[in-house]
C-alpha cells in the first residue's frame, strides 16, 4: 500500500519541479486570502455607505426639527410681545392702533403645541448601523441633540400648560362669561379682563413663564450636528 501511495505522488511531482508547486500552491492561497479581503472591503464600504444614507435620513429630521423649534420660540415672542402690549396700554385701549390690538388680542388667549419627529434615529437604531459610525464623537453629538430636541419640546409644553391653565382660571369666572357673551370689541374686552385680578394675573405672568433665548441653545446643539454629520459625509 505505501508503495502505491509513494507511486503515485512520484507520478505526481515527476514533470513538475517542487518550486512550480510551491509557487501554485502560493497563489492559490494568496487567492483566497486577497479574497476573503476583498469581500471584508466591500462589506465595510457597503455598511458605510448605508451609514450615510441613514445619516442623510437623520439630518433632515434635525432640519425640520430645527425650523419646529425655531417656529415656537417665534411664537412665544409673539405672545410675550402681545402681553406686554396689552400691559403697556391698559389704559389707552381705546386709543391705540386698531390694527396692533387686533393682531395681539387673541395670542394670550390661544394655546398650541408643536411636534417632533425621531423616526429617522429610531431607523438607524433598529437596523443596527449606528454603532457602525467611525466618529464616536458624532454619534455622541447627535445623541446629546436630540435630547436637545426633547427638552425643547418638554419646556414649550410646560408654558403652554402654565398659560392654558391661567386662561381657565380666567375663564371660570362668571363675569368673565358674561364679557365673552357681550362680543365687545378689542379694545373694551381688555379693558374689562384687565379690570379682573385673573386676566391682569394672564398677562403678567406670560412674560415670566418662559425665557425665549432657552431655545437658541438646542438650536445651536442641533446645528453643530448637522454640520459634524456634513463633514462626515
Amino acid at each position: 500500500m505505501k508503495k502505491i501511495l509513494w507511486k503515485r505522488m512520484t507520478l505526481l511531482f515527476k514533470n513538475r519541479r517542487i518550486g512550480d508547486f510551491v509557487c501554485n500552491f502560493t497563489a492559490v492561497v494568496l487567492g483566497i486570502i486577497l479574497t476573503f479581503m476583498g469581500s471584508d472591503w466591500i462589506e465595510k464600504r457597503n455598511t458605510q455607505r448605508d451609514v450615510k444614507s441613514a445619516l442623510h435620513l437623520v439630518k433632515a429630521e434635525l432640519q425640520t426639527n430645527r425650523e419646529t423649534i425655531l417656529g415656537g420660540k417665534q411664537r412665544v415672542e409673539r405672545e410675550i410681545r402681545a402681553a406686554q402690549f396689552l400691559l403697556r396700554n391698559k389704559d389707552s385701549l381705546l386709543v391705540v392702533s386698531k390694527d396692533s390690538l387686533e393682531y395681539y388680542s387673541n395670542m394670550p388667549f390661544q394655546t398650541s403645541f408643536i411636534t417632533f419627529t425621531t423616526d429617522a434615529l429610531e431607523l438607524m437604531k433598529s437596523s443596527a448601523l449606528f454603532p457602525q459610525i467611525k466618529d464616536r464623537q458624532l454619534g455622541l453629538s447627535i445623541i446629546q441633540a436630540y435630547a436637545s430636541i426633547k427638552s425643547a419640546d418638554v419646556l414649550y409644553t410646560t408654558y403652554q400648560t402654565l398659560k392654558k391653565e391661567r386662561n381657565d382660571c380666567l375663564d371660570a369666572k362668571p363675569e368673565v362669561k358674561r364679557i365673552y357673551a357681550q362680543k365687545l370689541s378689542f379694545a373694551l374686552l381688555w379693558s374689562r379682563l384687565l379690570a379682573i385680578d385673573e386676566g391682569y394675573d394672564l398677562l403678567v405672568q406670560i412674560p415670566n413663564m418662559i425665557n425665549p433665548e432657552s431655545f437658541d441653545y438646542f438650536i445651536k446643539e442641533i446645528d453643530s450636528t448637522i454640520q459634524a454629520i456634513e463633514k462626515y459625509e
